[in-house]
């Protein structure tokens, strides 16, 4: 765990060979499971409009299914906390981690229709997204304090906010008293309480999600990198313990408070870039739970985020860690 408002350090000996070192770390998941309805077309439509589609697919998702499959892929071992409905699509949703290899026992079966997301993606692998939570809903505090000792025996904690914000928050002080790091991926983003950010090990918005983390106006604008490395220092001063923003084709930027830096993304043509945060995510988690640095660990997301998005649908293009690209060298970070 990072001890509280002390930053992330991982490593202090430096790289420790990701492509060599596979001890399978323990992580646990607590998100959504949704069916997502995929829709293909040339061009993303505008509000009133009516285009022609040119595929459709269902393919299992959910930020946190997906974070989860990301991490089983790079090779941890994963539990996943979340909630399906008694309906072909939960069915379609465990069978699927299942094979994986993930553990679905903390995933609780409820009458309410499982969660699904309806997902548009343009030529350019550009995509919207309109998540109907569904089943999700109805994980509780109490059914997180059931799982409470998966949780507590983990390496990492990984959460999102696609989920109800009181289970979400179980979970994150469970792993606290239990010196687990945590991970939260603040999506769909929204401004936190304010003692939430003392839970926080590592937080990791998109540019578009940071401002409005802070309380500010969000917007699709690509922000300038001296303006996303100073929101960046904001969540470390509410105190996170690190908080790695994702830029898209831009790579990411990361700070700890004392050190920080940019790591490019590597160069790709985009098919879909649905999952392309949840494989930087579940990669991220990956290698902090097997004690990489913070830069080191940003550049493995940003090897996985890399690789998932010149494949379609969510799930499917989740990159198993034997596929990963060389790694092109680490951004040892900058004093912020």
């Amino acid at each position: 765990m990072i001890p509280r408002n002390r930053p992330y350090t991982g490593n202090p000996e430096g790289n420790i060979g990701l492509e060599e070192l596979h001890m399978a770390p323990e992580i646990v998941v607590v998100g959504s499971l949704n069916m997502d309805m995929v829709a293909r077309t040339a061009r993303l439509p505008h509000s009133g409009e009516t285009v022609l589609g040119t595929d459709f697919a269902q393919i299992p998702g959910g930020k946190g299914a997906n974070q989860a499959v990301a991490a089983a892929r790079l090779g941890a071992e994963v539990t996943m906390i979340g909630a399906v409905g008694d309906d072909e699509y939960g069915k379609t949703l465990l069978n699927t981690l299942k094979r994986e290899k993930i553990r679905v026992e903390a995933v609780e079966i409820v009458p309410a229709p499982t969660g699904v997301a309806v997902i548009y993606v343009d030529e350019q692998g550009r995509n919207t997204i309109v998540v109907i939570p569904g089943a999700n809903g109805a994980l509780t505090r109490a059914g997180i304090r059931r799982r409470a000792e998966a949780i507590a025996g983990a390496r990492v904690l990984v959460v999102q906010l696609e989920s109800p914000l009181d289970a979400v928050e179980e979970a994150l002080n469970i792993a606290r008293e239990a010196g687990v790091t945590t991970l939260l991926n603040p999506a769909p983003a929204r401004p936190l309480p304010g003692h939430w950010w003392s839970y926080l090990d590592i937080v990791t918005p998109n540019e578009h999600e940071l401002p409005l983390l802070l309380g500010e106006e969000g917007g699709a604008g690509v922000l300038p990198l001296d303006e996303v490395k100073r929101l960046a220092r904001r969540l470390i001063d509410l105190g996170a313990g690190a908080a790695v923003v994702t830029l898209g084709e831009r790579g990411a930027v990361w700070t700890d408070g004392r050190a920080g830096g940019h790591r490019p993304a590597d160069p790709v043509t985009p098919v879909d870039t649905t999952a392309a945060g949840d494989a930087f995510t579940g990669a991220l988690a990956v290698a902090v739970a097997e004690g990489a640095s913070l830069a080191e660990a940003v550049s493995f997301g940003c090897r996985a985020a890399g690789l998932s998005v010149t494949r379609l649908g969510a799930q499917p293009s989740l990159p198993y860690r034997w596929e990963l690209p060389p790694q092109r060298g680490v951004d040892k970070g900058e004093t912020v």
